[in-house]
């Protein structure tokens, strides 16, 4: 084979500052020199003062995206680590409450209820929880291990111990704290750190504070302008006030809160998961971008092919859109041409794993003790499930006491266990990649729960692309096996 040119060359740029490698990168546009001569021109001082006029003073924010950091938070509450996990492009690995047995010392105890008949009840309600943690823990792992003990539960993935862990993990508060690695780049890493210094939460303030010290030692110039936003400093306080007209008269007609306030006490079903909005043409819309990708017509003519397609015809162009694909790769791009909006109620437990997912868009509420709780399937059949409940439903009386005080901190004494509700949006490509993933056997049975309603919801309104979806139905009860109805 005959080369011309350059030969290709590869390398990573190591050893280097991460303003200086923003910076030869962001160079490479203007100069025709190597990325190695470019950086090796440069200082830490001329780094700073070229993102002090394009980044800075001119807005070429992109450039940031180069300076990139790993950043090691130990001792962070999981409350606080799902605040911070919102952030879209980061990577995130966190402890998991599956391998690891929690410390029953080691809870964030926010300001407002460090002290007085408020603190009290809060370490109260915290030292119930993990009493009855400690207590439960060698009854769960004592069933597990006769039930999962066996080479075919090893083969699939189970282990006695993490069974264990999963099945009554949901005795954990929102405090407990946990280690998290971040890493992100500089502009991702400003957006996030005015979103901390704007939350009313404490302890985001704080570590806010914290990352801007550790950040400024090594990208001091593109941490500029982290201070809290005005917009973000209580915009729900604002959104509420404007809507409480109608909102009390929602209350009154036996909508919104009257559902929360009936569904209070006992246990509840987790893994609701319904489509609260999507494109009617969605389908249509997905077969009309892949046959403009493959056949090189204007857009029009491929809406005007598939209008004329029949059922049978869109079936086999969207089976033969994914033939060969292996379970490590994704569909091709075109299948984001239509998305859906669920509205799911989990227990924060599972939520924890469904964040994950965050090329999806996802709007939160309150973490409260309004929506029921869920007891997972191991501890009734351990015979454990009573005692649980018991301390689920004493920790929502201090819940109500803490929550009347200061409901956003309240928000640390909530167990795992209860139900948390949230908005997620994503498109089908991501919507197949998720029910793939979270409903395989050796997943909680919680979001597993999701995953299959998630896969259900979409084969209701749009049945050819619903079809599509991978799902591993094993262990699932009867009633949540999805695809089984008549086409």
């Amino acid at each position: 084979m005959t080369e011309t040119g350059s030969p290709l060359r590869v390398y990573t740029l190591s050893g280097l500052p991460p303003e200086v490698v923003a910076v030869t990168f962001a160079k490479t546009s203007r100069v025709p020199d190597s990325f190695e001569e470019i950086a090796r021109e440069l200082s830490e001082s001329e780094s700073s003062r070229f993102h002090e006029k394009w980044v800075i003073g001119y807005g070429h924010s992109s450039v940031a995206e180069h300076a990139v950091l790993s950043i090691a938070i130990e001792n962070i509450s999981i409350l606080g680590a799902k605040f911070v996990e919102e952030s879209r492009l980061s990577s995130f690995t966190e402890k998991s409450t599956r391998y690891q047995v929690m410390s029953p010392d080691n809870y964030y105890t926010p300001p407002t209820f460090a002290s007085g008949e408020a603190g009290r009840v809060y370490r109260e309600a915290i030292a119930g929880l993990y009493a009855a943690y400690d207590k439960l823990m060698p009854e769960a792992r004592a069933y597990c291990d006769e039930a999962y003990g066996g080479p075919e539960w090893r083969e699939r993935g189970y282990t006695p111990k993490g069974k264990a862990c999963d099945s009554i993990r949901g005795l954990l508060p929102a405090a407990a704290k946990t280690n998290m690695g971040w890493t992100v780049n500089a502009r991702s890493l400003r957006h996030g750190l005015v979103r901390m210094a704007s939350s009313p939460l404490d302890e985001m303030q704080c570590l806010a504070a914290e990352l801007r010290r550790i950040g400024e030692a090594q990208i001091p110039t593109l941490l500029r302008y982290t201070d809290p936003s005005p917009y973000q400093e209580g915009w729900e306080e604002r959104m509420a006030a404007a809507l409480a007209p109608r909102l009390s008269a929602a209350e009154a007609g036996g909508r919104g809160a009257g559902f929360a306030m009936a569904a209070a006490r006992g246990t509840q079903a987790s893994g609701g998961a319904r489509i609260v909005h999507y494109d009617e043409d969605g389908e249509a819309s997905v077969l009309s971008s892949l046959l403009f990708r493959a056949g090189g017509r204007p857009y029009c003519e491929a809406q005007a092919l598939v209008a004329d397609m029949n059922r049978d015809e869109r079936r086999s162009a969207f089976k033969i859109a994914l033939a060969g694909m292996t379970e490590h790769e994704a569909p091709v791009r075109e299948f984001e041409n239509t998305s859906y909006t669920f509205e799911i109620t989990c227990d924060f437990g599972a939520y924890r794993d469904i964040q994950r997912h965050r090329m999806t868009t996802q709007t939160q509420q309150l973490l409260t003790c309004d929506l029921g709780y869920v007891v997972t399937d191991d501890a009734r059949a351990a015979g454990l499930d009573g005692q649980v409940e018991r301390v689920l439903e004493g920790v929502r009386e201090s819940w109500c006491v803490l929550a009347d005080i200061d409901p956003e901190h309240a928000q640390y004494v909530v167990p795992l266990a209860y139900n948390k509700r949230f908005l997620m949006r994503m498109n089908f490509r991501e919507a197949l990649h998720f029910v793939r993933l979270r409903s395989k056997v050796q997943g909680h049975e919680s979001y597993r729960r999701v995953a299959w309603a998630v896969k259900r919801e979409i084969e209701r309104v749009h049945p050819l692309l619903g079809e599509l979806i991978p799902v591993d139905v094993e262990g699932a009860p009867a009633a949540e096996i999805v695809g089984a109805r008549e086409r």
